[in-house]
């Protein structure tokens, strides 16, 4: 027996294989468009029962058998409907399969459970529908957008959007009135700190002397830095079993949590101050009515000694620098992209020099590290690649390669389309194989209509091709084969530009160690270079 594309779904929902044949979706669907459907069915959140999901199922299934429709797909999607942010990656396959018109019909059990984004979205689906002359039904409403629905879509939509607006309102305040009352939030805690049940934290006792003994020595004075040396050289770890660092130090010490406060937690704005649908946790406690901090539990420390801390970081830190406010952005060209010989971890430039981040953050203990000049090796690096590069022939695959990606990164857009239809053409290909197999293997479908389906692939194929030829058709590589040429570009170019140049050509980029104080071997002989080979 042939396998349905989406017995996997069916699977999820628990469906017999008695349930499934007398349901008739045991077996592929066969038929014109116009006798197919896709049916999609969503829940928010994969913990809910799907004993719903199954009824919706039941009863699309009744409306087909009604209205002489086979159900071609089900497509099963676990994710919210009202949040912009979140890729719904089955509702995208479902509508680019009743697009492509592999079927006619989209079908839902209800209007929510399409969407909850309002008319906007909604209506450019029924937009594209219609085009298609295809069209969408809600069984539950008994609405059917090619008998005239649209208008019914369009309210419900809207008052599918309004739902939504509730629903994450009362959750809110749900959540906001259970912090209130001393309940710490989901997810994982600091360091030496546990949920112990009903909201509530307290020590972790596999972590609680590590922790502990990080907060004496910063309320001894000790640096972050010294403190995470002192951790490495001793063999302790994080809990995700790395090194220590300063900044994992800090952050776990500046925590709430850590003296068993509930955090507060700030809402997000979007560029005109509309609230969206992200919140960021602030490292500062929840105040109740009174300014009092609300606790869930115990910490590490105690209260006193938590704003000990946070006064001692914030003695050592300049307000209104960069490193308080934002991420520092790259200063020199090769951060990031050179790599310590022992660890492999990216070097990280600090003042004249590239040094390994590991011995940085861990001390001796964690890496033995490595160390150069920055001025040099930058000098050196761009010598190497202007050369490497231009001494490449025309018709050098390597040289196509690297122009790939530098196009890629100049023009995302035209990257991403190319993309897009490299996709759509590997689904027409897929398709055409599966119409050739059913009219010439099994013979499901009559000749006129195999020859009609076959043009029009064949139509979409040829254009598809076409356009992807011309996505991919290099640009003018004439500066990259002069070296006078090649040269002038890179002095002109900017630092990000530098170093993206830098990753067109280059794969792996290793700084050796060396032989010791007063090594006079060039810098060269310290680069290990991987350069972009035509495979890559």
């Amino acid at each position: 027996m042939e396998r349905r594309e989406d017995a996997d779904e069916l699977a999820v929902l628990g469906f017999t294989s008695d349930e499934l044949h007398e349901m008739g979706l045991a077996e592929p669907a066969t038929g014109d468009p116009e006798q197919l459907m896709d049916v999609y069915l969503r829940r928010s959140k994969k913990q809910e029962d799907v004993a719903t999901l199954r009824g919706h199922l039941r009863d699309m299934v009744r409306w087909a058998k009604a209205n002489n429709v086979s159900i071609r797909h089900v497509w099963l999607e676990q994710r919210s409907a009202s949040k912009a942010h979140v890729r719904r990656d089955e509702f995208e396959a479902a509508k680019a399969a009743v697009l492509a018109r592999r079927s006619l019909t989209l079908g839902v059990w209800k209007t929510d459970r399409l969407d909850r984004r309002g008319m906007g979205e909604v209506g450019s689906l029924l937009d594209e529908l219609d085009r298609r002359r295809a069209r969408l039904v809600s069984i539950s409403e008994g609405l059917d957008s090619s008998k005239g629905g649209r208008m019914v879509f369009a309210i419900l939509s809207e008052r599918a959007r309004e739902e939504a607006k509730d629903i994450s309102l009362r959750v809110q305040i749900g959540l906001d009135s259970h912090r209130i009352l001393g309940r710490a939030p989901g997810g994982k805690p600091p360091y030496g700190v546990r949920h112990v049940g009903d909201g509530k934290v307290g020590p972790d006792p596999a972590e609680y002397p590590t922790a502990r003994a990080i907060a004496d020595a910063l309320l001894a004075g000790d640096a972050g830095t010294t403190i995470s040396h002192r951790l490495t050289a001793e063999g302790a770890t994080t809990r995700t079993g790395r090194h220590w660092s300063a900044n994992a130090v800090s952050r776990m010490a500046q925590s709430p949590l850590w003296a068993g406060l509930v955090p507060y937690r700030e809402r997000q704005t979007d560029e005109y101050g509309n609230p969206i649908d992200k919140w960021g946790w602030k490292a500062e406690p929840l105040l109740d009515a009174e300014g009092h901090p609300v606790s869930c539990g115990t910490g590490v420390v105690s209260v006193t000694e938590w704003y000990a801390i946070r006064t001692y970081f914030g003695s050592r830190t300049v307000a209104g620098t960069v490193g308080r406010h934002g991420v520092r952005s790259a200063s020199k060209i090769l951060t990031g992209i050179m790599r310590c010989h022992h660890c492999g971890v990216g070097m990280v430039s600090g003042g004249d020099s590239y040094r390994c981040r590991t011995r940085m953050e861990g001390g001796p203990a964690a890496c033995l590290g490595v160390r150069t000049s920055a001025a040099r090796v930058d000098w050196m690096v761009g010598e190497m690649w202007v050369t490497h590069v231009s001494a490449l022939e025309p018709d050098d695959p390597v040289l196509s390669e690297i122009a790939r990606r530098w196009l890629a990164y100049q023009d995302p857009e035209r990257a991403e389309r190319q993309r897009h239809v490299s996709a759509a053409l590997d689904d027409a290909e897929r398709r055409m194989t599966e119409l050739e197999d059913a009219y010439f293997v099994h013979g499901r479908i009559k000749r006129d209509r195999y020859e009609k389906l076959a043009s029009s692939l064949t139509d979409q194929i040829e254009g598809q091709r076409t356009e992807l030829t011309e996505l991919q058709r290099q640009s003018d590589l004439t500066p990259l084969l002069d070296g006078v040429l090649l040269a002038e570009a890179w002095e002109a170019a900017e630092l990000v530009d530098k170093r993206m140049l830098l990753r067109c050509a280059i794969d792996a980029l290793t700084l050796l160690p060396s032989t010791g104080q007063g090594d006079r071997r060039p810098i060269e002989d310290r680069l290990d270079v991987k350069w972009v080979s035509a495979d890559a």
